[in-house]
């Protein structure tokens, strides 16, 4: 990729292609600072993680927006109980992901539980949503994530295509040492 050379995540989206879970773009670009949506997120994990195979249908109520290349990896998910819908039945494809959603999937996603004992000790811990808490501090003390510096977590930023394989990455990590 043309675009990754001297970045923070480069050896974690290389790791990434040689795995097979993130790709690029047809202009040999990643574009890793771009934000990275819901459907995007699901594929790379459903490339990255082992998940059963399912022939179960979306019956997300906008299922018709979802991609064809990510059905299979979302109907995966959903049946792993890493991701879900919204409560009025949609599933919000293009809706970008902020680093309080991608950090809870990540916990699903790793078959963990949230530890809503744990406490945080980001100078930003009262702006991460109450149904988060619990994954934050499950993700940092397994160490899937940390936070953005100056002991932020920074939970409603917009996580970018670069974070999600470095995420990703470390997940991995996790994963095969458990």
């Amino acid at each position: 990729m043309k675009d990754i050379s001297g970045h923070w995540a480069e050896s974690a989206i290389k790791a990434g292609m040689a795995a097979g879970y993130v790709t690029g773009y047809s202009d040999q670009s990643f574009k890793p600072d771009a934000s990275i949506n819901r459907t995007e997120f699901i594929t790379m994990l459903g490339r990255a993680l082992p998940m059963k195979e399912t022939t179960n249908s979306l019956t997300f109520t906008d299922s018709k927006n979802i991609p064809a290349w990510a059905t299979s990896y979302i109907s995966q998910a959903v049946e792993a109980g890493i991701v879900s819908g919204y409560t009025d039945g949609t599933f919000k494809a293009d809706k970008v992901l902020n680093r309080a959603e991608i950090t809870t999937w990540m916990v699903h996603a790793a078959e963990l539980k949230g530890d809503s004992q744990q406490s945080l000790s980001f100078s930003d811990k009262n702006s991460i949503p109450a149904w988060a808490i619990p994954y934050v501090a499950t993700a940092v003390k397994e160490g899937l994530v940390s936070g953005v510096g100056q002991n932020r977590f920074a939970p409603q930023k917009i996580a970018t295509r670069a974070e999600a394989a470095a995420f990703i990455a470390k997940l991995l990590k996790v994963t095969t040492n458990n």
